[in-house]
């Protein structure tokens, strides 16, 4: 008969192999992507990198991300998809080592990967081809390499972070503080290894060593997004911990602090927990900051909170093991209750398959309209970019019809520009907040002839007093008055 650690074994496999099946579902019916905004943008840098090599350095695109996904972005976008579902994948089987390595016990093991998929944040990154998933790979192997007192690792792992995501630079300042505490002075340098290395080949690309910082897609006057209030990541906890974990951060806290009032330094890792908190809770505070004070270009977009969580309910439950109590067997059978109300919460969500809300629609039906020109050499202007996606072109390759455009001077732009027969397709969301180009202005000029207006279902008006929807303009310089 096999025993018990083969009995755990199947089962943490078990529930993995669950947990990726969800998300391979999902992937495939899914009627749009989780996010039709930066996840399509991330997909098409990484896709067309192959193509256009400098964007292997695209600071918004997220360099090391564009790196290490392109190959799959070969494939489409349910490529990239699966590139971060094997992010995934390995976060939760170095999270399965860690706790493993301190013998907790595997119906605490298994809650864990449960756990990330619940808050719809994080499974929406994963679904989305988005960056966070990436960073929180790179936070926990780092977590590994730190509990190992394997300092060199941990600072090369950390060097790279700030290339996954602009919030990479906290736990280089983390780390920093960490090798200093633990007297590791010699590990230092490697918390420069990544940037050195990208700065090289940034001076050679952009003839900018500095280019990290002089090229930075974030500027903190950026205010077109407006502002918020200061408790907006507190009052929205459930978009990305979720209750459940939640309902662990409630036992491992209290946790944590009877070991350290018993002076329990061992168990409660101190390292592991001051580079674990200020992770999660840096990137709360100051994303809390940017979008109460209109800064930064913050949308107040809850899924930033995303980085740092996987190590943080890691923590806590390791916190809980700790304690005899969490190891009886009464214990253990609520354990796994819990865990298999987790499952039958993935198996009945409501909240996917992800379908277009009203404003994608009307991009969906631009899209289809404008397909009998595809490959007719008329150009399209856009800003949304589920408009190309569903178009079925990347504008940052060679060929494309269909161009990325952030508008100047509309008049300057037509002819010079913009040719003849060309099309511009405005849309009520990102042209007058991103791309310079609200409808009051494109309407001025009369050479712009309105062919297709689609209005979106919600009859919703803008910041400007538009009603919202998508509008096909198409350059026709004869007709100017």
């Amino acid at each position: 008969m096999p025993n018990k650690s083969i009995w755990a074994y199947i089962l943490k496999i078990a529930i993995l192999a669950f947990c990726v099946s969800w998300l391979v579902y999902f992937m495939f019916k899914n009627e749009v992507p989780t996010d039709v905004g930066d996840g399509i943008m991330h997909y098409f840098y990484s896709q067309a990198s192959w193509e256009q090599p400098g964007l292997f350095l695209h600071h918004w695109g997220k360099p090391f991300f564009i790196l290490l996904s392109s190959s799959f972005s070969q494939f489409g976008f349910n490529g990239l998809v699966i590139f971060n579902i094997v992010v995934f994948a390995a976060t939760t089987l170095i999270g399965y080592k860690i706790l493993q390595k301190f013998e907790v016990i595997v119906l605490i093991q298994v809650l864990f990967p449960l756990l990330l998929l619940i808050p719809h944040d994080i499974s929406d990154t994963i679904l989305g081809g988005l960056t966070e998933p990436l960073f929180n790979l790179a936070a926990i192997a780092s977590v590994y390499f730190l509990i190992d007192k394997k300092y060199v690792w941990f600072a090369i792992f950390v060097s790279f972070m700030p290339f996954m995501r602009s919030e990479g630079q906290l736990p280089v300042v983390l780390a920093f503080a960490l090798l200093i505490f633990a007297k590791n002075y010699k590990s230092i340098p490697f918390l420069f290894l990544g940037f050195i290395l990208y700065s090289i080949i940034g001076a050679f690309v952009y003839h900018d060593f500095w280019w990290y910082f002089t090229k930075s897609a974030y500027s903190m006057d950026n205010t077109i997004y407006g502002k918020g209030t200061w408790d907006h990541y507190l009052i929205s906890y459930k978009n990305y911990l979720g209750n459940p974990s939640v309902y662990i951060l409630i036992m491992g806290i209290p946790a944590m602090v009877i070991l350290a009032f018993k002076k329990r330094w061992k168990d409660v890792q101190l390292e592991w927990a001051f580079y674990t908190y200020g992770i999660f809770i840096g990137v709360v505070v100051l994303h809390s900051y940017f979008w109460a004070t209109g800064q930064n270009g913050s949308m107040g977009l809850t899924r930033i909170a995303t980085q740092g969580v996987p190590i943080f309910v890691l923590l806590h439950l390791y916190y809980l093991s700790r304690f005899k109590v969490f190891n009886y067997i009464i214990a253990k059978i609520l354990f796994g209750i819990f865990s298999l109300l987790l499952v039958i919460s993935l198996v009945k969500t409501k909240i996917y398959p992800t379908k277009p809300l009203a404003m994608d629609t009307e991009i969906l039906k631009a899209a289809r309209f404008l397909k009998p020109f595809k490959g007719k050499g008329n150009r399209i202007f856009y800003h949304y970019p589920l408009f190309a996606f569903e178009y079925g072109d990347n504008p940052f390759l060679a060929k494309s019809q269909c161009v990325f455009h952030v508008f100047g001077n509309l008049e300057d732009e037509l002819n010079d520009l913009i040719k003849s027969g060309d099309f511009i397709i405005w849309d009520s969301h990102f042209c007058p907040m991103e791309a310079n180009l609200p409808k009051v202005k494109i309407e001025k000029q009369t050479e712009l002839v309105k062919i297709k207006e689609f209005i979106s279902a919600e009859q919703v008006e803008d910041s400007f007093g538009v009603v919202e929807g998508v509008a096909i303009y198409q350059y026709n310089p004869s007709s100017k008055n």
